[in-house]
């Protein structure tokens, strides 16, 4: 996948490594698309800069420490540069983050000639988008609806609404705003914003506290996990993405523009242990603006505004990416019961409050706890659909028994830390019955592991987190005999599958860089530190251009695939290097 991303904590924009916006969506993560190439080549709409004439080589980097990106176009005699990014800066006590894509074009060498391809297709391209030329305003107006968007630039809107050659002599600017403005932008005024753009992310790459040994490429990962943050509620999104498929070809396609708890919980954690923690902080409001009252029943993942209701429908008349239908809005896992969830989100809580002792803890903080507490007491022994989304009924998962426990582990720790030890005494009780159940259940002797579900044989990757989470000591028996039964069942072609067995919609294909990952630190746990190394390395020789990561990656091409950037991959990026980092320092 050959794109990188910018953002700014709004909205964000994919743009391949030829400068064509092929994704973006306004005013929002989730909203609908105003380009969308990258689900549809012919009828989803695109924004280029090309070169005219002879052929033109790219390359394509990020500015130091920035999500800012720049794609350079050279053909041997005329060169230019395409800067893009949407602004965030410091406005006093908050952040300024319009709705805005900034496109800088400068000349490097020679006379170059460059055409740019305008071709907005709003609300996912279906119905038209009407595109009006306003010369005077020097702004093309596109709309479908009442939806509207608005481009403004230095260089003739005639031109750049026909799509016709334009000699670049000076530095010009193309500014996509999704609100009308009242005056028009100027070169200062986007260099300004540039500049300013440039020093926040450079001021927020400065706080992270890189590891030795990978710092490159964690800095990257904790950039783009923090363009998958909505400022404006504090949720968190699983990928920038929808219906990027799991197996091209295939009807694995899934809408991941989404807050799901587990992987929010999982971000923070990642960005914590770099030094930044008002994102944990914000998601902890978010937590408690949607869990507002004590009878709220709560999902696995929510619109990133706090929406509960995510329909997933299907958009037939998109082609989908490289022919992979359907492409799907929305996404019905909000139906789903994942026991799981309780304790990646305590956990989190937890670190935050007593770990790294931010802040005090708070009493509605304390009554979110409670509440997580309470009803994973009552539910750990109950079916649900487990970490991976199995559409049939439930089953027993036993990850979903291990974080059960984590949660009442975890929520009696911290009842013990503020002096409730009445619920500290229940949570611990409902904790030991939690374990008992998994040690009887979960535990496999023909698989000679712990298994997916209680009663198979089947293994799952996800019990690779059983020693992070502290269930079990890295030199207990058993953890190790998980370990490598994973790596001799699990692994494919040197990649590792979630799991091998029937779900849904069959045997899984491709194999999951999260799992990739958690292997290779379960591998370091264990002592087989060289074996982990090299299987993170591999993974960090897949990742693209940039060092971004997709959710998969096929097993007999080596070709990323799934939606993209995906913040899974990203997060344990920036573990797996921190472990390798303090070990191998270490020695």
């Amino acid at each position: 996948m050959q794109m990188g991303i910018i953002g700014n904590c709004k909205t964000c924009a994919l743009i391949d490594d030829r400068a064509n916006v092929v994704w973006c969506c306004m005013p929002k993560f989730d909203s609908p698309s105003v380009f969308a190439h990258l689900l549809d080549n012919n009828i989803g709409g695109e924004f280029s800069v090309s070169g005219e004439g002879r052929s033109f080589s790219t390359t394509q980097t990020y500015l130091p420490h920035t999500n800012i990106l720049k794609t350079t176009f050279d053909d041997g005699t005329n060169a230019f540069e395409v800067i893009d990014f949407m602004p965030r800066y410091r406005d006093g006590e908050s952040y300024a983050q319009p709705i805005e894509l900034h496109r800088f074009i400068r000349p490097l060498r020679g006379a170059p000639v460059i055409r740019i391809n305008f071709q907005p297709r709003l609300n996912y391209a279906q119905g038209p988008t009407k595109i009006s030329i306003r010369e005077q305003a020097s702004v093309i107006t596109a709309a479908n609806g009442f939806e509207s968007v608005f481009l403004y630039s230095s260089l003739p809107v005639k031109e750049i609404g026909e799509g016709l050659p334009v000699l670049l002599k000076e530095e010009h600017f193309l500014v996509l705003s999704y609100h009308e403005k009242f005056t028009l932008p100027t070169p200062d005024v986007v260099r300004a914003l540039l500049f300013k753009t440039t020093e926040y992310w450079e001021a927020w790459s400065a706080k992270c506290h890189l590891p030795k040994l990978y710092a490159e490429q964690v800095l990257r990962s904790a950039l783009t996990l923090k363009l998958l943050t909505y400022s404006s509620s504090g949720a968190l999104l699983a990928a920038a993405t929808t219906s990027l498929p799991e197996i091209v070809g295939q009807d694995r396609n899934w809408d991941y523009r989404y807050c799901w708890l587990r992987d929010s919980s999982m971000i923070v954690e990642a960005l914590k242990s770099l030094g930044h923690f008002e994102e944990a902080q914000a998601f902890i409001k978010f937590l408690l603006n949607i869990l507002e009252s004590k009878q709220t029943k709560i999902q696995i993942l929510y619109g990133i505004g706090g929406r509960m209701q995510l329909e997933e429908i299907e958009l037939a008349h998109l082609s989908g990416y490289q022919g992979s239908k359907p492409v799907r809005v929305g996404n019905n896992a909000w139906k789903q019961k994942q026991n799981d969830i309780f304790g990646e989100i305590i956990q989190a809580i937890y670190l935050y409050y007593f770990h790294y002792k931010i802040d005090p803890i708070t009493p509605e903080v304390w009554s979110l706890i409670k509440f997580l507490a309470n009803t994973i007491s009552k539910e750990w022994n109950t079916p649900d659909a487990g970490i991976w989304e199995f559409r049939h009924e439930g089953q027993h998962f036993t990850f979903s028994k291990v974080l059960s426990w984590v949660a009442l582990d975890r929520a009696a720790t911290v009842a013990n830390l503020i002096g409730k030890t009445y619920a500290a005494e229940r949570w611990s009780a409902a904790a030991r019955l939690v374990k008992e159940d998994i040690e009887n259940n979960g535990w496999s002797n023909n698989a000679g592991a712990y298994t997916q579900v209680y009663g198979s044989k089947a293994l799952d990757a996800s019990l690779l987190l059983m020693n992070r989470y502290g269930y079990l000591a890295a030199d207990d028996p058993r953890w190790i005999q998980t370990v490598l039964a994973c790596r001799k069942g699990l692994m494919n072609h040197g990649w590792v599958m979630r799991y091998t067995n029937m779900d849904d919609f069959g045997k899984p294909k491709n194999a999951f860089f999260v799992a990739c990952l958690w292997l290779a630190q379960a591998l370091i746990s264990i002592g087989h530190i060289d074996e982990g190394k090299i299987l993170f390395e591999n993974v960090l020789a897949k990742s693209n251009h940039l060092g971004l990561l997709s959710e998969d990656i096929d097993v007999k091409t080596d070709v990323q695939t799934g939606n993209f950037p995906q913040a899974y991959s990203h997060i344990e990026v920036i573990r797996t290097a921190a472990l390798l980092s303090d070990i191998l320092k270490e020695k």
